[in-house]
Order: C-alpha cells, then sequence, then structure tokens
C-alpha cells in the first residue's frame, strides 16, 4: 500500500500549488491524483478517518519514487488535532510547512473568495476586514465560513506550536517570500526535507492558482464546478487547461482588475497582527534568515518589503511571476 511520506500541509494562499506541481513534474516524486486530498480534515471536527486503504487509492498503486507527496495546505488548521492524527497513521513522515506574511495572505484570501463566490464579488477590501474583525466565533472552525478566513487564517501562533511539537526535526517552516524571490532555492530545501533531489524542470515559470476577478457569477459557478470534476484530468494535462483558462477568462474576466490594496489597509493590517507577529517571531526565533516582516525590520510590513520587491500588499498572483 502506497502512503506518503511527504506531505505540504500549509498555508493557503502561501505557494503551495506551485510546489506541489513542482514536485509532480520531478521522477523522483510521486504525487496524490489531486493535490488536495483533505484525507486528515475530518479530524479537524473531531470525525473518525476513513480507512488507509481510501487514502492510498489517492496515490500511484507502485512506485519507485523515493518520496510521495501530497499537499493540503488547510490541515495546518487542524493543530495538534490534525498534526497528531498524521504522525499516527504515517510514522516518520516529514511535513513542509509556508508561511505568508499574514496580511498580504488576508488580501489575497479575500479575492480568492471572491473569485470562488464565497462571498460577495462586489464586496471591498475595507468592507470585508471591518465584517471579518466584527464575526462571532472562529471562522476556521465553521465550514460554512471558508470565505470569512482572511484574518483567523493569520493567526499562525495558534497553530504552529503542535506542528512543532509533534513533528520535530521533521517539520520543514519556510516563507513565501523566500518562494516568491527564489522558487528554485525553496524547491531544493523542501526536496531535500524530503529525501529527494531537485530536478529542476520546465514549471518553474508556470502560474497556478491565480486569482482573476470576473463578470459573470453564473459563468464563474459552472466553470468552478467544471474545474473541480476535472481536476485529476487537468493534472496529467496542464497545456489543455490552460488554453482552456485562456479562453475563459477572455470572456469572462473583468476588464480593470483590482489593484493592490490602499495603504490604510496596510496599516489596519499591520495593527492588527502586531500581537501575532510577535508571538510568531518567537515560535520561530531559531530559524535563520527569516523575512523582514518577521525579523523585525523597520516598516517592513508586506512579503518582501526588505529585499526591494513589493512592499504595498500586491499578492503574487498580480506579480510578473505569480505563485500564490
Amino acid at each position: 500500500m502506497v502512503l506518503p511520506n511527504g506531505i505540504v500541509a500549509g498555508v493557503n494562499k502561501a505557494g503551495t500549488t506551485a510546489i506541489f506541481h513542482a514536485l509532480a513534474a520531478q521522477e523522483n516524486v510521486a504525487v496524490s491524483d489531486v493535490k488536495e486530498t483533505k484525507f486528515f480534515s475530518p479530524l479537524r471536527d473531531g470525525r473518525p478517518l476513513p480507512d488507509l486503504a481510501e487514502y492510498s487509492a489517492l496515490f500511484p498503486a507502485e512506485t519507485t519514487a523515493q518520496a510521495v507527496v501530497e499537499a493540503t495546505p488547510s490541515y495546518f488548521y487542524g493543530g495538534e488535532r490534525i498534526a497528531r492524527g498524521i504522525d499516527d497513521a504515517l510514522p516518520g513522515v516529514r511535513v513542509a510547512v509556508v508561511l505568508r506574511e499574514p496580511g498580504s495572505r488576508t488580501y489575497s484570501w479575500w479575492r480568492f473568495s471572491r473569485s470562488r463566490l464565497w462571498i460577495p464579488s462586489d464586496m471591498d477590501f475595507r468592507t470585508y476586514l471591518e465584517k471579518s474583525a466584527q464575526l462571532e466565533g472562529d471562522p476556521e472552525t465553521q465550514s460554512g465560513m471558508v470565505g470569512w478566513r482572511g484574518l483567523s487564517g493569520g493567526l499562525y501562533s495558534r497553530y504552529l506550536p503542535a506542528w512543532q511539537q509533534v513533528f520535530g526535526p521533521r517539520l520543514l517552516t519556510l516563507f513565501y517570500d523566500d518562494v516568491r524571490a527564489d522558487f528554485e532555492g525553496a524547491m531544493r530545501r523542501i526536496c531535500a526535507h524530503f529525501g529527494v533531489e531537485r530536478i529542476p524542470g520546465a514549471e518553474e515559470s508556470t502560474e497556478h492558482n491565480v486569482t482573476t476577478d470576473v463578470n459573470s457569477a453564473a459563468l464563474q459557478r459552472w466553470a468552478l464546478r467544471v474545474n473541480n470534476a476535472g481536476e485529476k484530468f487537468w493534472r496529467r494535462a496542464p497545456g489543455v487547461k490552460a488554453a482552456l483558462r485562456r479562453g475563459y477568462y477572455s470572456l469572462n474576466a473583468r476588464k480593470v482588475q483590482v489593484g493592490g490594496m490602499s495603504p490604510d489597509d496596510r496599516r489596519w493590517l499591520d495593527d492588527y497582527f502586531r500581537e501575532e507577529i510577535g508571538r510568531l517571531r518567537e515560535l520561530t526565533a531559531d530559524i535563520p534568515d527569516r523575512p523582514a516582516w518577521l525579523a523585525g525590520a523597520a516598516g517592513a510590513g508586506a512579503d518582501g518589503a526588505a529585499d526591494g520587491r513589493p512592499a504595498d500588499g500586491r499578492p503574487a498572483d498580480e506579480a510578473a511571476r505569480s505563485r500564490s
């Protein structure tokens, strides 16, 4: 029975799709039929897991690959329940987590949620922030509140300690800044953690999971159903998906896409996440070369602020080489 010995467990909107596709392109890595198997997700709600045979069915029946990997970034938010469940079911498994500056991740999640129609497609970012801050209860624990996880999804200090405790040296914590600035360098670290050599491929310049604002919500619902139903096929035929995607957005993409967040919104997010970043700074004190927003550099409030890359909160899907 083939089961994974490597899992990319987080976080959403931090480059995990690009990482998964890069791993899938390597002959020394076998991956799941779909990127996000969500096999361990029931543990988040206290529900039992299906039989491991169902999990194994999502991977090749036989493989000589040294690493077998899946990537479900929402696992991270299951904290100790999911971390221990994974460790119990897959002894010795190694885990990678990619963290993104919380404010820019919030902005990216807002755009993504609008495109997925989880929230009103015409809701502006400040309204989204204010409504999110006023929510009763934790959106991370409510299945019907996925679109409202922009702020809660950046509270990494709630979950990271459990992953550190359960996996110790088997946990690799990276940062989206690294994935964005040096994708090959990040992939070498991930591959080394999973026990394989990095084999660079043509996927380096490919964009994945890019958010695009649309005109017709009805047409978008149809497109999302087709995309979800055909995920296994799309992974085997990425060129077909890319061509269909270009054709679809030539019809339904808004002529004017949303720009970067405003300075006022950036300040709002800096204030909101200030204490969280302080806690995260302590939890990651032993990680060298942390990004400026986490290491405490003055004025570093967004992805890449310390090295000349955009500091206005733009998600990567608005950069020349998107990896969000």
